[in-house]
């Protein structure tokens, strides 16, 4: 069984520590690679999920939930917050600024074409 991902030797089954680490060693990782034009960020991060995912096959069902359970809560953990762009800010545009939009637009059609056709 290959108890060793990216560096790291792990026990079976691995200890939270041992998975914390090698979350955080991912996040430094994906940090660096950031910078560097040559590496395609979307591939980056599959290949350290699927060496994660080989790893976890070979462990017991509740083993694999609680790797991941550590894992990903790590992962989120470090996680940055954008202050630049609020998750709230992604929700769309509200109904009422799109109507708003149209009578707008309505209003100034009515005034600059309609009204001079009509009379």
């Amino acid at each position: 069984m290959k108890n060793i991902i990216d560096g790291f030797n792990f026990d079976v089954p691995p200890t939270e520590s041992q998975v914390v680490a090698l979350a955080q060693y991912h996040r430094k990782q994906l940090d660096e690679a950031m910078f560097h034009q040559e590496i395609h960020l979307g591939e980056f991060c599959l290949a350290q999920r699927k060496r994660v995912h080989d790893y976890t096959q070979n462990l017991a069902p509740l083993q694999k939930l609680g790797f991941y359970r550590v894992y990903n809560g790590e992962l989120h953990r470090l996680a940055d917050d954008d202050d630049l762009h609020p998750a709230h800010a992604e929700g769309g545009v509200s109904v009422f600024a799109v109507f708003l939009v149209l009578a707008i637009i309505a209003l100034i059609l009515y005034f600059a074409v309609i009204r001079s056709v009509l009379n």
